[in-house]
């Protein structure tokens, strides 16, 4: 994925009759999940010269720190200084040219709807993007849509998209009892198997055990990637709650696609 990508993003639901000078609008987003949790939004209005990402094509590293911890700029992990979306798109609520951008909210919870004013400066397309926890590097994403402009409200449904950074072992990030091979890290983390924001409590896997897409040996698992971006295929986990291949409740944590409901409110002048 590259962010100098003419946009060619799909809008899912109602169209404008007329996209442009855009204003001052008000974006609601609902959790539509049983038991994901969405880390604060970063929400974009830009040009066509950015692309948050895009599908079938590797994740940028800012996109990885996003999918994999929830993180937008330096003040939430200054390990990813010079890698994030801060970096990538400039001052948060400042016309950077290309765009504007701000972070939104904290923690949404299943269910849950939350909205706020978003000032567009002017920029004509706007993208969305939220980890959902507990997963590995799965997001909810709205990619380039066109802002539109005529008063009205337009609605769209997200997808949760793996970013392909990470493989999906579903086991739990404050898990001490297997760690990564060649380095001995502990699971969790930026660029090692884990579940961002814990999930069950850690529970033994014993040696041989298998994860999803990872296999545990003599308590290591060896990182990978499975890339590009693409659709999710959802968590498998299991219905152990004292082993088994996966830390995530199967009857609980997995969904069916739309993932979220972003509704855009253009005032009358």
């Amino acid at each position: 994925m590259r962010f100098n990508k003419v946009v060619t993003g799909l809008a899912f639901g109602l169209a404008a009759s007329s996209f442009a000078n855009a204003q001052t609008i008000d974006i609601s987003i609902t959790n539509l999940t049983h038991a994901q949790n969405f880390t604060p939004r970063l929400v974009i209005a830009h040009d066509n010269t950015v692309d948050a990402f895009e599908v079938g094509e590797e994740a940028s590293t800012a996109l990885a720190w996003l999918a994999e911890a929830g993180v937008i700029e330096d003040e939430q992990n200054a390990a990813s200084s010079g890698q994030n979306f801060e970096a990538l798109l400039g001052p948060e609520d400042t016309d950077n040219g290309s765009n504007t951008w701000h972070r939104f909210g904290g923690l949404l919870a299943p269910s849950m709807t939350l909205s706020y004013p978003f000032d567009t400066m002017d920029k004509p397309y706007l993208s969305l993007l939220s980890m959902l926890v507990p997963t590995n590097d799965a997001f909810v994403g709205l990619d380039s849509i066109v802002i539109p402009t005529e008063p009205g409200t337009y609605t769209y449904f997200l997808n949760a998209y793996d970013a392909g950074t990470e493989l999906n072992d579903e086991l739990n990030s404050a898990r001490t009892d297997v760690t990564e091979a060649g380095t001995g890290n502990a699971l969790g983390g930026y660029g090692v198997p884990g579940v961002a924001g814990g999930g069950a409590s850690p529970v033994p896997l014993g040696t041989g055990g298998t994860g999803v897409g990872a296999v545990i040996e003599s308590g290591q698992v060896e990182d990978g990637t499975d890339g590009p971006v693409h659709i999710h295929r959802n968590v498998l986990g299991d219905t152990s709650d004292s082993g088994g291949a996966s830390d995530l409740d199967s009857t609980v944590h997995r969904w069916l696609n739309p993932v979220a409901r972003v509704t855009i409110t253009v005032p009358a002048p």
